[in-house]
């Protein structure tokens, strides 16, 4: 039996996280263990739950995605973000990794390469940043 990479969704729009949910479960060796909607609760899942990966959009309410990777970061809880935005501005991607991001990959880019993106940042082959981020 292969190993499950755990995998924890945040993003404030439910028809998101639906959509990156059913993406998600369609690979065997993928579950999502957790969903949030606000910067607080990603926080709170990675504190319980303790998910191999993060889903983790920039634009949120309560605290934005790089500030929740800088408190992960700054907490020490283990968790390889990837980040999940409709934006691909140079200033988010820049802070999401200066704050311990992984990855990060465009919400349109997503349903043709979001399970690679997560296979290879749980595997920690380094930052993975997808085609469009990268231009």
């Amino acid at each position: 039996m292969q190993e499950q990479i755990r995998v924890v969704i945040v993003d404030d729009h439910a028809g998101v996280r639906e959509g990156i949910k059913k993406i998600l479960v369609a690979a065997s060796d993928i579950v999502v263990i957790g969903e949030g909607a606000d910067g607080a609760e990603a926080v709170k899942l990675a504190q319980e739950h303790r998910p191999d990966v993060m889903l983790l959009d920039m634009e949120l309410p309560v605290l934005r995605g790089d500030q929740v990777a800088q408190i992960l970061r700054d907490t020490q809880i283990r968790v390889k973000i990837l980040a999940v935005s409709s934006y691909d501005d140079r200033s988010y991607v820049q802070s999401m990794v200066e704050n311990g991001a992984m990855g990060y990959i465009t919400k349109d880019e997503a349903s043709e390469l979001l399970v690679e993106a997560v296979r290879e940042i749980h595997a920690g082959k380094g930052a993975w940043m997808s085609p469009r981020v990268q231009k």
